[in-house]
């Protein structure tokens, strides 16, 4: 996990004015992201040890979670600490003041790189905050005032008043006057000066019409370091062929030479046809991601989807489970027609595999109230399309007696931002992305994506 930066959420200014000219459904805004924490935890200027329990307090809700590596929590898994509302009607002011607890007792907190601790945080919608927590952590204050103030004034005064009065006269007149006058005029001048040297190698990357690879063209790579390549079919199109060195390898969207110790190349070949796979890229900040197919084994969990170079570079990962926040863990299993908010320093690229099972279409449940959505449109020519929000959207409509949805809400987070209110003027929703959708009764979403798609 990396350094942390304020993200600003999407206004509904626009939604209410539509509300006030086209409906008299009260107006209702979408749950609050949560503030999330990461940092460093000590107990009497220890790191703390596993299984700490770290508690958070805030007017209208809090957070709590139990330390997965030794004084830290947060910075190297995505065990960060959700502070957000309790209950489905309440929120939190912001800027309220944050409290603190380690095992039970008031902690003082401090962000990262600061020096001076204070008893609380603000709380800040969406912000991912770099907080050290510590207990016992202050050097005593109070040192002894009082020193002795009586010292002896007592010393003796008789000393002898008798001394010698003779001292030797003579003193030896001679004295050595030959000293050595040869001295060493050869000195060592040379230094060892041999270094490790450090050899450049060249990677020949290519690739066949149809797609590309990144980067391409004749690589150099410093002896010993990494070097990795993307390899991208275009619309239509899928990987025929990788050689390394001239003998073919697994498919693969990112390939990577590890401890470069001699010169290589690799080529790719493309070939019409379903794509083994589909890349997303998601954007500097928040983003949404859903995937629109069943994914395959092995390519269903998170850390499967992101290569490990994109998960350096994810921050924070958040689900919404109808009610609450929650943390998916490496091992949360994707499917469609859910989504989660990913905030990313810089890019990430997520590779969706579809499965090659035989699937029906996909269903899910959704509750009253607020409910985090991503679309399942079809495989049409080559990859998934957007679809109109009522074609979208057609099981979960319901009639006039018993509605079902009445507001969806496109976040301005790496996607195009917008409000729609039931029956409005249609707009699309978009694959790989999420939305909010407002139920006044629950209903099953339904998608359209089956597998196999070829």
């Amino acid at each position: 996990m990396i350094s942390h930066r304020k993200t600003g959420w999407f206004s509904l200014l626009g939604l209410l004015l539509i509300l006030v000219i086209c409906t008299t459904t009260p107006a209702v805004a979408a749950p609050i992201l949560p503030h999330t924490f990461y940092g460093n935890v000590t107990i009497g200027a220890q790191p703390a040890p596993v299984n700490t329990h770290i508690t958070a307090s805030v007017t209208g809700g809090g957070g709590d979670l139990v330390t997965t590596i030794v004084g830290e929590y947060g910075i190297h898994d995505f065990n960060t600490l959700e502070v957000q509302p309790w209950g489905e009607d309440t929120t939190i002011p912001g800027g309220a003041p944050i409290s603190f607890f380690i095992n039970g007792v008031k902690a003082e907190v401090r962000e990262g790189g600061k020096s001076t601790w204070s008893a609380s945080y603000p709380f800040t919608s969406g912000l991912d905050t770099n907080l050290d927590l510590r207990v016992g952590g202050t050097a005593p204050t109070t040192v002894p005032t009082t020193v002795p103030t009586t010292v002896p004034t007592t010393v003796p005064t008789t000393g002898p008043t008798t001394v010698p009065t003779t001292v030797p006269t003579t003193v030896p007149t001679t004295i050595p006057t030959t000293v050595p006058t040869t001295v060493p005029t050869t000195v060592p001048t040379t230094v060892p000066t041999t270094e490790i040297p450090v050899f450049p190698y060249y990677i020949s990357a290519s690739a066949g019409p149809n797609g590309a690879i990144t980067p391409s063209g004749t690589i150099s790579v410093i002896s010993g370091n990494d070097q990795s390549f993307t390899i991208v079919p275009g619309t239509g199109y899928t990987i025929n062929q990788i050689l390394v060195d001239g003998t073919p390898v697994a498919k693969t969207p990112v390939y990577t030479f590890n401890d470069v110790s001699a010169d290589h190349t690799i080529q790719v070949t493309f070939m019409e046809g379903s794509p083994d796979y589909f890349s997303v890229q998601l954007g500097n900040g928040w983003n949404l991601f859903s995937t629109p197919i069943l994914l395959g084994s092995g390519h269903q969990y998170l850390e499967n989807i992101f290569p490990s170079n994109s998960l350096d570079n994810i921050e924070v990962i958040l689900g919404w489970n109808g009610s609450a926040w929650f943390i998916p863990g490496y091992q949360y299993d994707l499917t469609p027609l859910y989504a989660l908010y990913v905030k990313v320093d810089n890019s990430a690229t997520a590779y969706v595999y579809p499965s090659e099972s035989i699937t029906i279409p996909p269903t899910r449940s959704l509750v009253k109230g607020w409910n985090l959505i991503g679309p399942a449109p079809d495989y049409q020519d080559g990859g998934f399309s957007e679809r109109s929000i009522e074609d979208s959207l057609v099981t979960i409509y319901g009639d006039a007696t018993n509605p079902g949805y009445l507001i969806v809400i496109s976040p301005g987070v790496n996607q195009p931002g917008w409000s729609y209110v039931r029956d409005a003027m249609s707009v699309d929703l978009l694959p790989y992305k999420g939305y909010w959708v407002f139920m006044e009764n629950p209903e099953t979403l339904a998608g359209f994506s089956t597998t196999p798609i070829s």
